[in-house]
């Protein structure tokens, strides 16, 4: 008798600049999609690009739960089989970033280097709220579903943000209770104590990147350090100064130049101050 396991669809993906040499592989926040970084893809045409909608999300609804193991493992085999040389830069936004970290951790040898923002260890009362969903459902879909898209656009506006109807569309139908209970109880399991210090043992060249106005630049300096000192000597946190947490969306032609600066191994830009 054979055992049948039916197998998740491979994640859905958007691929530009084919002929280019070399890869960078884009993974999103929660709720959002590929069209996450529709605005920063166009500054990067010398580079073959992988745009991917993560499981359960948009596209990839029927590719599996929303777990970083099935995430990581999804996104490696999207590597393995269209990455040139099966390898990526990979660029990765809040939950994408952690899934980037996850999957550096697991298969380091498809990790070209890594580019992180917004994707610190939770902690004190955010990672209460992410282990109670019943706290965070509320707060969440009251700048998500409940508001109106005119006081939505207006707020995003305020901020800084340029518009992203598209993309807010693909959020408010990917948003669900449900996606809230696994999908932050998935990131609060990653620690700075034990999460941060494998990726650093990975060896992995890691730029952890925090937005000014709201991220956690305290946590992320000490990612910085603890990957430095643990890993790559390379690594390093970065201030992204007047940056919003969705600042892919604010600044787009700066997110572009930084990852492109932290690829080819150079000078950051000026608004990406180091902390220490």
């Amino acid at each position: 008798m054979t055992d049948i396991t039916e197998q998740p669809a491979e994640l859905f993906h958007v691929s530009m600049n084919p002929s280019a040499e070399e890869t960078i592989l884009f993974l999103h926040g929660l709720f959002c999609s590929h069209l996450e970084f529709g605005l920063v893809a166009p500054h990067l045409t010398d580079y073959h690009l992988i745009l991917v909608d993560l499981p359960s999300h948009s596209r990839s609804h029927a590719s599996g739960p929303f777990t970083l193991a099935n995430c990581a493992a999804q996104v490696a085999s999207l590597i393995r089989k269209h990455a040139h040389n099966g390898r990526a830069h990979i660029v990765g936004l809040s939950a994408g970033g952690f899934v980037g970290m996850y999957l550096a951790t697991q298969h380091p040898e498809l990790v070209t280097s890594l580019f992180v923002s917004g994707a610190t260890p939770f902690q004190g009362c955010q990672h209460w709220l992410a282990t109670h969903p019943r706290a965070l459902y509320p707060l969440l879909a009251a700048t998500t579903t409940w508001v109106p898209d005119s006081t939505y656009r207006w707020a995003t506006g305020r901020m800084g943000l340029l518009p992203h109807e598209e993309l807010h569309a693909e959020t408010q139908a990917n948003f669900s209770f449900d996606m809230v209970q696994l999908g932050y109880g998935q990131l609060a399991e990653f620690t700075l104590e034990g999460s941060v210090l494998d990726l650093a043992r990975a060896g992995v060249r890691t730029l952890v990147l925090a937005g000014e106005v709201v991220d956690d630049a305290r946590t992320a300096g000490a990612m910085g350090r603890l990957l430095r000192e643990n890993g790559s000597p390379d690594s390093k946190a970065v201030l992204v100064q007047g940056g919003q947490h969705l600042w892919d969306l604010q600044f787009p032609l700066l997110f572009a130049e930084g990852a492109k600066a932290w690829i080819e191994n150079r000078e950051l830009p000026a608004e990406l101050s180091e902390l220490k």
